[in-house]
C-alpha cells in the first residue's frame, strides 16, 4: 500500500465493477492506460493502472503527490481525474478519455498549425499552466505528445494530459 493514500472517491464505496475494460491504449514506466466503458454511465473513460509492487519509495511519493495534485484541478484544457480506486496491489487513475489523438500525431498527420491556429492552441494551454502554478502545481514533461486534443470541439480544444506532475512550487517569483 503506497501510504498516505486512501481511496479518493468522496466517500462512496468505488469497485472495479463499474469498469469494463475495452483496450490498452498505451504503456509507460509507471503502468498500462486502458480505455474502459464505466457501466453505470455509458461513458468512456481512461484508465491508468500502476502496480505497487514495482514503484521504489521516491517513485510511490512522487505518485502521491501526482494524485493529490491532480485531485485539485478543474480547468477546461486539463484532462479531469474523476476517480481514484487504491487497491493493496494497484492504483487506478480513472480519467477523462480523449479520443482525439495527441498534438504530435495531429501535426505530423496535418503539418504545421496555422498562425492563428498555434495562437489559439498556445492561449488555451498557457491559460491551464498559469491556472496549475497559481495552484502550486508544475508540469515537467510538457511535449506535444501530452497536449491531447478534443474531437468534439471544432477546431479540436487541446487538454494537457497531467500524468507527469513533477511536484508543487514553493510559491516564491
Amino acid at each position: 500500500m503506497i501510504p498516505g493514500l486512501a481511496d479518493t472517491s468522496a466517500g462512496r464505496q468505488t469497485c472495479l465493477q463499474d469498469y469494463r475494460v475495452l483496450r490498452t491504449l498505451g504503456e509507460g514506466s509507471f503502468g498500462k492506460v486502458k480505455l474502459a466503458l464505466h457501466i453505470p454511465t455509458g461513458t468512456e473513460v481512461a484508465i491508468k493502472i500502476i502496480p505497487k509492487k514495482e514503484q521504489s519509495a521516491s517513485t510511490a511519493k512522487n505518485l502521491l503527490c501526482e494524485v493529490h495534485s491532480l485531485k485539485t484541478l478543474r480547468h477546461p484544457h486539463i484532462v479531469g481525474l474523476l476517480e481514484v480506486i487504491n487497491t493493496e496491489d494497484t492504483l487506478f487513475l480513472v480519467t477523462e478519455f480523449v479520443s482525439g489523438g495527441d498534438m504530435h500525431e495531429h501535426v505530423m498527420k496535418h503539418g504545421p498549425l496555422t498562425e492563428e491556429e498555434a495562437r489559439d492552441r498556445f492561449r488555451q494551454l498557457v491559460s491551464a499552466l498559469q491556472y496549475c502554478h497559481r495552484r502550486g502545481v508544475v508540469h515537467r514533461d510538457l511535449k506535444l505528445e501530452n497536449v491531447l486534443l478534443d474531437p468534439h470541439n471544432f477546431p479540436p480544444r487541446p487538454l494537457w494530459l497531467f500524468f507527469h506532475v513533477g511536484g508543487k512550487t514553493d510559491g516564491s517569483r
